[in-house]
């Protein structure tokens, strides 16, 4: 997550290999021309803007982290490392960090999460990193849908990402 949206913040310029494999998997969900659009969109928005969307996304990462209520120490080491590497504040890493053990709603979530296609994107990681144990629990199958309301991601748009990902 932290490589996409550092990725298409910068215009799209790669600076190492985990940004390379996180904008070929931004490719897959969104295809050539809507990822094009979002990193055009990313280059003509505020510096404020931008930091509200990569909160945004990271927040969503941590709900759905947190969506079997189940948090194991690699998870929190994860989201901590995306934390760090999202080139935010400091302070604003801090709240972050603290929204570990106490993360926002979906609907909070959304509004500051609100350009559509990163919205995408960021279910498209959800899934993915709720799947990571191969396995999708209730709670987790829960949280994405909450998450895909929240986003107004119309539900055969959100099950074909599931799909890509999951089941692909």
């Amino acid at each position: 997550m932290a490589t996409w949206v550092g990725a298409l913040s910068r215009g799209g310029l790669l600076y190492a290999d985990t940004e390379e494999e996180g904008a070929e998997l931004a490719l897959e969900i969104l295809g050539e021309e809507s990822l094009g659009q979002l990193r055009e969109w990313f280059s003509s928005q505020t510096k404020d803007v931008v930091e509200r969307e990569r909160r945004g996304a990271i927040h969503a990462c941590v709900w759905m982290a947190n969506a079997d209520r189940d948090l194991a120490p690699e998870e929190i080491e994860m989201l901590e490392r995306i934390i760090a590497g999202s080139e935010l504040p400091p302070k604003v890493q801090e709240e972050l960090v603290a929204a570990i053990e106490d993360p926002l709603e979906p609907t909070d979530i959304a509004e500051e999460l609100t350009q559509p296609g990163l919205r995408e994107l960021v279910l498209g990681l959800a899934i993915r990193l709720a799947h990571a144990d191969h396995t999708l629990d209730p709670d987790e199958e829960q949280a994405y849908e909450e998450l895909t309301e929240a986003f107004s991601i119309d539900e055969g748009r959100a099950d074909e990402i599931r799909a890509r990902l999951v089941e692909g």
